[in-house]
């Protein structure tokens, strides 16, 4: 498996594999305006899952008052046929080195509370819950071209970087 930033170039194969609307423009757009960093773990040309590195922060409004200097792991994805190989582990791990490599030290990831498998993953990979919630709403386009709206509820968890790993 080969983790790294995407390329304007990578788009193409992502589509192809992974149908998502609009979403991985936009995250290439965002890592493009230097907010952020698009990462995608690949299996030669195949996508197998990807994550976002929000270097402003936590996006909701209460973890982004609790933790304003954390960065932010979120939209870790990894495609249905590839979740329990590590796939995830994986993108959390290399997120955390470029957290590392920016001399950044505190890291959130936002867990929505109906999804005790992402909090169990986060929670094995040593974040812990902070008590904090946030609501998201958000739209989104499907790969047919619809809009759909979604209301997220959202823990925080976090985790303090040690210098040469955990």
């Amino acid at each position: 498996m080969d983790i790294r930033p995407c390329a304007p170039e990578d788009l193409t194969a992502l589509d192809r594999h992974w149908r998502s609307g609009t979403v991985h423009a936009a995250h290439l757009r965002a890592q493009e305006s230097g907010s952020a960093t698009f990462l995608v773990a690949w299996d030669g040309a195949e996508p197998l899952g990807s994550g976002m590195v929000q270097w402003s922060g936590p996006a909701g409004e209460a973890a982004a008052t609790a933790y304003p200097g954390a960065v932010e792991i979120n939209h870790l994805q990894v495609r249905p046929e590839h979740q329990g190989a590590g796939v995830g582990t994986a993108l959390i791990r290399y997120a955390e080195q470029l957290v590392r490599d920016r001399g950044r030290h505190l890291v959130a990831v936002g867990v929505a509370v109906d999804n005790p498998g992402a909090e169990r993953l986060y929670t094995r990979l040593g974040y812990r819950r902070t008590g904090v919630e946030d609501v998201t709403e958000y739209d989104w386009v499907d790969e047919q071209g619809s809009t759909h709206h979604a209301v997220e509820r959202d823990m925080l968890l976090v985790k303090e970087l040690g210098a040469d790993g955990d």
